[in-house]
């Protein structure tokens, strides 16, 4: 008899035991579970510090303000990582596959500020007074 292979067709994202019993992982909410899944996704085994999800296709995902809550959480309870903010200039947020969970809830475990890891220009953003804002008044219409 001649065995049969299975076969896999499509994407798929492996998700590791240790991870889903660890403390970092435990009180998750559901939406942040399926984030982590779609990064875990997006990882096609040699780009775990080159995952890009964008705005749009976040949004496709679930609610921006969800998603932005559930991405901040990954990063604070170091699962995922942020290389590069991406936001200026309409680049794209490039994050990373992390294993600072494995330390989570520990003395040794690598605590990341998000409010540190955005640039100052996108804190500021667009505000009145800074060099980002308008650089041009508008000029009141001479009607004659």
């Amino acid at each position: 008899m001649k065995k049969k292979k299975n076969k896999i067709d499509g994407s798929f994202a492996v998700l590791e035991e240790n991870l889903v019993n660890s403390k970092a992982f435990e009180g998750l909410s559901v939406y942040t579970k399926w984030l982590y899944m779609e990064f875990k996704r997006r990882f096609r085994g040699d780009n775990a510090r080159r995952i890009i999800l964008t705005k749009e296709e976040a949004t496709k995902i679930m609610a921006y303000k969800t998603f932005k809550e559930s991405r901040d959480k990954l990063i604070e309870r170091g699962i995922i990582d942020l290389i590069y903010p991406g936001g200026l200039e309409k680049q794209p947020a490039i994050y990373g596959l992390s294993n600072r969970w494995e330390k989570y809830g520990t003395k040794d475990f690598i605590k990341v500020e998000l409010k540190d890891i955005w640039y100052k220009e996108v804190k500021t953003g667009f505000k009145k007074g800074n060099k980002y804002g308008r650089q041009f008044k508008k000029k009141a219409s001479n009607i004659g």
